[in-house]
Parts: C-alpha cells; structure tokens; sequence
C-alpha cells in the first residue's frame, strides 16, 4: 500500500471529524447575502433616510438569510441520507486528502528524481 494514499486517507478523516459545519455553512450564507442583497448606495444626507435605508437593507438581508435556511431544511427533509453538514464535511475531507496527497508525492517526488 502506497502511503500517500494512507496519508490522505488520515488527512479526510481528520479533517471530516474535526471540522465545524455550521460555522462554515453560516459563512456561506453570510458571503451568499452580500451578493444577494446589494447595499442601497448612496442617497440622501439626512440622517433620518439613512437610517431608514440601513432598516431595509437589514430586513431584506433577515428575510433573504430566512428563505435560505428553510430551503437547507427543506433540502434535508427531502435528501436525509445526504445532509448538508455531511456534504461539507465530505468536502473538507476530500480538499484535505487532495492537500496532504499532492504534497507527500511533490515532496517524495522532488528529491528522488534522477536527470
């Protein structure tokens, strides 16, 4: 058995145990709102409007960041053998297992080559 495969196999299960899917997940979402829901620029000086603007800008953001965990709900209701959490950690795991495999065999590889 070759070891970097048995490196990489370590690497996905560590990195499937110990990663915190929520705190990714509500990242996610976070990053997905400020592409969802654009800022109402500039307008009008008064203090007043600008307060009024920054409420709407924060109701759409709830109502938005609402919709999107329903749809996770809803998604998990619908597929419960593939979670969203599962799905994160299965990608956490592979990135870590691709990582630590890529750099045994560059590492391995750059000093047992002959020219």
């Amino acid at each position: 058995m070759e070891a970097s495969f048995v490196l990489g196999q370590l690497a996905f299960i560590y990195a499937f145990n110990k990663v915190k899917p929520t705190a990714i997940v509500d990242k996610m979402i976070e990053i997905a709102l400020d592409f969802l829901v654009p800022g109402k620029g500039a307008g009008e000086s008064n203090w007043w409007n600008r307060g009024w603007r920054m409420i709407e800008e924060q109701a759409d953001r709830t109502s938005k960041e609402l919709d999107i965990r329903a749809d996770l709900r809803r998604w998990d209701e619908e597929f419960p053998f593939f979670h969203h959490e599962l799905i994160v950690r299965y990608v956490a795991g592979f990135f870590a297992s691709t990582i630590v495999m890529t750099l045994y065999n560059e590492l391995r590889g750059g000093r047992s080559r002959k020219r």
